[in-house]
């Protein structure tokens, strides 16, 4: 399934408590390559949070493997609300997501895939010295799937804080949605291929999202992979 973006924040090595949780979804199109939105992941979110000193970001898998995620490995795409990580090494234990390019029609039987934000997961983890190790990680009851359709293809046209786009393929959904599952993949129900990403809801300052809106995976592909 997909995996959770998680953040922890700390003042120096040993730090009893670390602050963060999940900051967003995305999900592997190959063994060294995953997907996630902009506003999910971005330059901020390798800074701590504030009056904090370090920042550790890590993708969490549902079977409970982690891997780190280095700034270097992380390609920027604010245009299409889209972020590339790409890992030196091949990934385990991280579903690997097939996509399906063309049009998307409406009425399209699709699930939307995600996690609850600023959350955080159970962690068995602690110090090594003065680097902070996560062994493994539950994101049980943490998860937000929803099943639902495609409603209508749209040109996103977007000028918000933290999304910025122009005449981006993309798609309404029929389902709402929830802070922390922007970047998560919206999954054909038949095939079970990627047909988009979930990127923003409406109202835009709810935690719950009535409206819910994908960027194509025909842009991400063409313009990021």
């Amino acid at each position: 399934m997909a995996f959770a973006i998680l953040k922890l924040s700390y003042n120096k090595p040993g730090d009893s408590s670390l602050t963060g949780g999940i900051c967003g979804t995305g999900f592997f199109v190959d063994s060294r390559t995953a997907v996630t939105a902009y506003h999910a992941l971005n330059d901020q979110t390798f800074n701590p949070n504030a009056g904090l000193q370090y920042a550790l970001v890590w993708v969490v898998s549902r079977s409970g493997s982690i891997c780190r995620i280095e700034r270097e490995a992380v390609s920027l795409h604010p245009e299409i609300d889209a972020t590339i990580i790409r890992f030196q090494k091949p990934v385990s234990n991280f579903q690997i997501y097939k996509s399906s390019l063309g049009n998307v029609a409406n009425g399209l039987k699709v699930s939307g895939i995600g996690h609850v934000g600023d959350s955080m997961p159970s962690l068995d983890a602690g110090w090594r010295g003065s680097e902070f190790e996560i062994r493994s990680a539950s994101l049980t009851g943490l998860t937000i799937d929803t099943n639902g359709c495609v409603k209508r293809s749209v040109t996103l046209d977007i000028n918000a804080n933290d999304i910025k786009m122009h005449g981006v393929r993309g798609f309404e959904l029929s389902f709402g949605s929830h802070v922390g599952m922007s970047g998560g993949p919206v999954v054909d129900s038949s095939t079970r291929r990627v047909r988009g990403m979930l990127s923003f809801g409406l109202p835009a300052d709810s935690i719950v999202k009535t409206e819910t809106f994908a960027i194509s995976i025909d842009e991400i592909c063409e313009r990021c992979l």
